[in-house]
């Protein structure tokens, strides 16, 4: 029996056989999905240095829209300040840290619940109860602490980091806007968006996505029936890939419901579908008719929250029974998720037992394979095969 997993932290981890070659490979260690030490590292590493996306433009159409959420327990808000641009602040008062305000809506200003301090749309402050009696602090620059946000394709995109390169280097990276441009996201919109939580490692998902082992197996009666997965044509990039493939749209029966493709998609063929992965944890796929993003931000090592978004052209959202066939996708998206909740579940599980060695990588797995070593590039290194201690 292998030793306890906290007994094999303190010695570091040998992730040394995910680093051999795809069909010689390993999946990692179990503990990169449960350590809270080396989620921590990610959170670091990761997600507080690479560009994070939060949604779409159109979702923040008037001036003094905001969405509030959480990226790893990091408070952040996003707004539209009275100059109709898009802003990302810390949602953190600058009196005792309470989030200045929670969900989605419209306001002219941010009022902290605690202490009644307001904040303006561009973040400064505004006005504090009892501020006069103060001395020797600095009303005039006291302001919600301001994040990187920048756009693409209509997708908003945020950086904790200010060092960061910008989001167009980022993403030109792995060719990302030169292979998806064909697509013309930005001149679509969201007519469905759902937002759910499970209990796995924030990994999962974007492995999970491009698993195609899975596929005619857990989803041999949804979008599965007809998915070719023998061949897979991924193209990889130096941190992520995309490809072409066939597919059924994502429509109860692979049916059209809107009768056609998207104007600048209906020169391809009737099972076309595209996919492209970027890091960290956003994976893009396109039908004829729809586009649908998956992003997820982590919670905890055992947690993440998952937006689905379903995208149309807007001549779509004019036709005859939108609404119905906009909910006949929505509930089959929320379908196929669904299918997948119980093996992520189990997944997370698994991957904590005692009786858990890591299994080989197949060759419907080279994206994983390349997922996990681009990962492990971040985290430790390039070329290094294990970690340091974890604790202590």
């Amino acid at each position: 029996m292998s030793p306890p997993l906290s007994s094999a932290a303190s010695r570091g981890l040998d992730f040394s056989r995910t680093r051999a070659e795809l069909l010689e490979a390993r999946h990692l260690p179990g503990e990169f999905y449960t350590s809270p030490e080396l989620f921590q590292r990610e959170i670091d590493t990761i997600f507080m240095k690479e560009w994070i996306c939060v949604g779409r433009v159109e979702q923040f159409p008037e001036v003094g829209d905001y969405r509030a959420l959480r990226i790893a327990n990091e408070p952040l808000l996003i707004c539209k300040n009275q100059r109709g641009e898009l802003r990302a602040f810390s949602n953190v008062c600058q009196h005792r840290g309470v989030e200045v305000i929670q969900g989605t809506g419209n306001t002219r200003e941010f009022q902290c619940p605690y202490h009644a301090w307001v904040y303006d749309l561009d973040g400064a402050l505004q006005g504090a109860p009892f501020r006069k009696d103060v001395r020797g602090y600095a009303w005039d620059t006291c302001r919600l602490p301001a994040l990187r946000l920048e756009t693409w394709a209509g997708y908003v995109f945020v950086n904790f980091d200010p060092d960061a390169q910008s989001l167009e280097d980022y993403l030109a990276a792995d060719l990302v806007q030169e292979k998806t441009s064909f697509l013309r996201a930005e001149d679509t919109f969201v007519g469905d968006e759902y937002t759910f939580e499970v209990d796995c490692n924030w990994k999962f998902i974007p492995e999970n996505l491009m698993d195609m082992y899975h596929v005619g197996v857990i989803h041999g009666s949804s979008f599965g029936a007809h998915f070719p997965v023998a061949k897979f044509p991924y193209q990889l990039t130096p941190n992520g890939y995309h490809a072409e493939y066939e597919s059924l749209t994502m429509a109860p029966g692979g049916e059209w419901l809107f009768g056609k493709a998207m104007p600048w998609l209906e020169h391809k063929p009737k099972y076309f579908a595209f996919t492209v992965f970027i890091r960290p944890t956003f994976n893009l796929f396109a039908r004829p008719d729809l586009l649908q993003p998956w992003f997820c931000h982590p919670v905890s090592p055992s947690r993440t929250r998952i937006t689905i978004l379903t995208q149309y052209p807007e001549e779509w959202f004019e036709q005859p029974a939108f609404d119905e066939k906009n909910r006949l996708i929505a509930d089959f998206i929320r379908l196929v998720a669904e299918e997948d909740r119980e093996m992520l579940l189990s997944l997370q599980n698994g991957v904590g037992s005692r009786a858990y060695r890591p299994g080989p990588t197949v060759k419907l797995e080279r994206a994983i394979h390349h997922l996990l070593n681009t990962y492990l590039d971040r985290m430790f290194g390039e070329d290094t095969t294990t970690t340091e201690p974890l604790h202590g």
